[in-house]
């Protein structure tokens, strides 16, 4: 039987306090909530929000290689370019599925990206 786990790292946003769970992990697949982070630019903006995704999944028992589906949200048309270099840093091939909707805006006016993603523990691993 496979249970519903919450992931809360302390390190990251207190997301108990605003009513969610930052992962939910049931079995060995991970549902992560958007990871945010506030910089100056999109590209700071997005190495934080990837590092909180690293630290997200750590906690649950996985690792970035083992994410099979990320949505970047961002309010900049041209964020996949400009975050190549990031993105790059934390992901190896093969690559995740992957969506980037454009939005007209995230949860605060300063932020440019969001970054959610579902892994499936050992999923990345070498066979």
């Amino acid at each position: 039987m496979n249970r519903i786990q919450a992931i809360n790292p302390p390190e990251l946003f207190d997301g108990p306090s605003a009513g969610i769970s930052q992962a939910i992990r049931v079995g060995d697949t991970i549902y992560c909530s958007g990871q945010v982070a506030f910089g100056d630019t999109l590209e700071e903006q997005a190495r934080g929000a990837f590092q909180n995704v690293k630290t997200l999944l750590e906690a649950a028992g996985a690792t970035m290689a083992d994410i099979v589906k990320m949505t970047v949200y961002t309010t900049d048309p041209d964020c996949w370019p400009k975050t190549e270099a990031v993105r790059n840093d934390y992901l190896k091939a093969p690559h995740p599925a992957a969506t980037l909707p454009v939005v007209k805006a995230l949860a605060s006016p300063r932020l440019m990206i969001e970054i959610d993603v579902i892994a499936v523990v050992g999923a990345g691993r070498a066979k």
